[in-house]
């Protein structure tokens, strides 16, 4: 008798432990029904990105997080630009002709921050559209406008800060990842609630910020672990002094995944790893695992660019529809926001329609609001 309390006892005691684990737990992407999106580079596509207007646009707007990219100056200042080179929309040849490198291409870190103060950002406008002249900003002037911005429209922002290519800043003995922490630490974004995510391609230096610089200073920021293509283009490492296009192919084994998992909330996969130009499904086991090692998935990048498409595809809505419907993903990066935005409230609001009829009408075959919604398509504008 005494065996069977003392049992039932510690039942009660595992409930109770269990409950507090549950809703102690540090806060992650949760496995929510609607989709989170996630502003791609800089919220760029209506004005230049990685711009504070361009970031005031979207936060303006109904949008889960801004994808910030950081790259660093020769004086060690982070600054948001996406591209290690000014060359594709900067007019930096013109004022400083004589500092490109051999390769003929201006590089960020070989500029004092003064002197990227005084490079303006060129858009290629379209036909009837005003061409803009916008400056490059700093990480800690990006971070002031969200914190304002948060203030005038009550509302928290979220901010998915992208540290890129550590290797070459790392390779010019410079810590990007340390100067960018130290930045967030400013203005407040030290712990899981702050609504900030780092992400990186690397997995090693990601690693380092998870087991190093975030304890260092008594940080705790969820990461997200960004994957591509074996190509070098995000990510080289350095073997023998020289730099070689990085592997993935270990990160899309199961160990890679739970190895990934212990520093990880989320994983990054790009959109031509989980289905072909057919739309045939990659990655469902994969995906199904990394769920169940806790980790969120997102695809990387979904773009409304007809060239982009892929052949299943003809439209943006019908692409974004495939992935709603038929991957377990928990959200998504794109340029087009306002446009998914749209597409993600009808879908949403297509699934809370849909009636449950008694067993007679539904043994009619009648169509369901999503056929409806699917023959929308063709004259969605």
């Amino acid at each position: 008798m005494h065996k069977q309390n003392l049992s039932r006892q510690s039942i009660i005691y595992l409930l109770i432990a269990f409950s507090f684990l549950l809703f102690c737990w540090p806060a992650t992407f949760s496995r929510a029904e609607t989709k989170i999106i996630i502003a791609d580079n800089g919220a760029g596509k209506k004005l230049i990105e990685d711009t504070l207007p361009a970031v005031a646009l979207a936060a303006a707007g109904d949008i889960d997080y801004i994808e910030l990219n950081v790259m660093m100056t020769s004086d060690n200042q982070p600054v948001i630009f996406g591209n290690l080179t000014l060359d594709r929309i900067s007019d930096v040849a013109e004022l400083f002709p004589d500092r490109s490198r051999e390769d003929g291409s201006y590089y960020v870190i070989d500029f004092s921050l003064q002197e990227i103060r005084q490079i303006r950002l060129k858009n290629v406008p379209a036909e009837n559209d005003i061409a803009l002249s916008l400056a490059i900003p700093t990480l800690r002037e990006t971070l002031s406008l969200i914190r304002r911005l948060e203030s005038v429209l009550n509302k928290e922002i979220g901010i998915i800060l992208e540290i890129k290519y550590p290797w070459f800043y790392s390779d010019a003995d410079k810590d990007i990842s340390s100067a960018s922490l130290d930045s967030l630490a400013e203005y407040g974004y030290v712990d899981s609630g702050s609504k900030l995510y780092i992400q990186c391609f690397d997995p090693e230096e990601l690693q380092r910020v998870h087991r190093q610089l975030l304890p260092e200073r008594q940080m705790d920021l969820p990461l997200i672990q960004l994957l591509d293509n074996n190509d070098g283009r995000e990510t080289k490492q350095k073997i023998l002094g020289n730099f070689s296009p990085y592997s993935y192919d270990w990160l899309y084994t199961n160990s890679g995944l739970k190895m990934v998992s212990s520093y990880a909330a989320a994983i990054g996969l790009p959109s031509n790893k989980i289905t072909d130009d057919d739309g045939n499904l990659l990655l469902t086991d994969y995906i199904a695992a990394g769920h169940k090692y806790g980790l969120a998935v997102f695809v990387t990048s979904l773009d409304n660019q007809s060239e982009n498409l892929p052949h299943f595809a003809d439209t943006f809505f019908s692409l974004l529809t495939f992935y709603l419907q038929n991957v377990a993903m928990d959200g998504f990066y794109t340029d087009s926001f306002s446009e998914a935005k749209i597409i993600i409230d009808r879908f949403d609001a297509d699934k809370a329609k849909k009636p449950e009829l008694p067993d007679f009408f539904s043994s009619l075959n009648l169509p369901s609001n999503s056929d409806s919604f699917n023959r929308e398509e063709k004259t969605t504008p």
